[in-house]
């Protein structure tokens, strides 16, 4: 699996032209990836779908990435480990690549920049109620999600968790990268499950 990571290096600036300089730590962004996966079965026929929104708590949905110290309700917010993209803009983009990537004949696109088009067949609608990763813990990645026909009928309205253990510290800190990686592998299988589901509807 890719994980993009894009480190920006902010050293030796210039403060209000006054000729001061100062350095700060590198903030490191980071992508959500898709997994390699073998392709399975899937609709008979290529079948266009918009994954019409997707919605993820508002304490996650922030440039910095927040994961939850363990055995307390206190969040960490790191403010040099942060998505490239916030995470509501994002992950249409990747459960739509997923579906694509895992299921024969799935066109699946996210709304964003979506023309509409009367040959698409199904809407996906992905509501995450939990986003969570302890710091000694378990991510948990909570959705329900909803898939509906052309007319907005809801024909299948499902929740799913999928849980993984969090990645060790590394350094006395979160291993983001690890962290990210798992999230991504997480987000990957609820789009399979959304993906089957399709495949079987007649």
């Amino acid at each position: 699996m890719k994980i993009k990571i894009i480190t920006a290096i902010l050293s030796g600036m210039l403060l209000c032209g006054c000729g001061l300089s100062g350095t700060s730590e590198p903030s490191r962004f980071y992508a959500m990836g898709t997994p390699t996966v073998q392709q399975v079965r899937g609709p008979d026929k290529t079948t266009n779908i918009v994954i019409e929104s997707v919605s993820v708590p508002q304490s996650v949905d922030r440039p910095q990435i927040v994961v939850k110290q363990s055995d307390s309700n206190m969040l960490i917010v790191s403010e040099f480990d942060r998505w490239i993209e916030e995470l509501s803009n994002a992950l249409p983009v990747v459960i739509s690549e997923n579906m694509n990537m895992y299921a024969k004949n799935i066109n699946a696109r996210p709304k964003r920049g979506y023309t509409s088009s009367s040959n698409t067949k199904y809407s996906v609608s992905v509501d995450f109620v939990r986003f969570d990763t302890e710091t000694d813990g378990k991510i948990t990645i909570s959705a329900w999600w909803t898939v509906s026909n052309a007319r907005g009928d809801v024909l299948v309205q499902k929740k799913t968790t999928q849980t993984a253990d969090t990645p060790e510290m590394e350094s006395g800190r979160p291993n983001y990268d690890a962290i990210v990686s798992e999230q991504s592998k997480l987000i990957a299988k609820l789009s399979y499950k959304i993906a089957d589901v399709i495949t079987d509807l007649k």
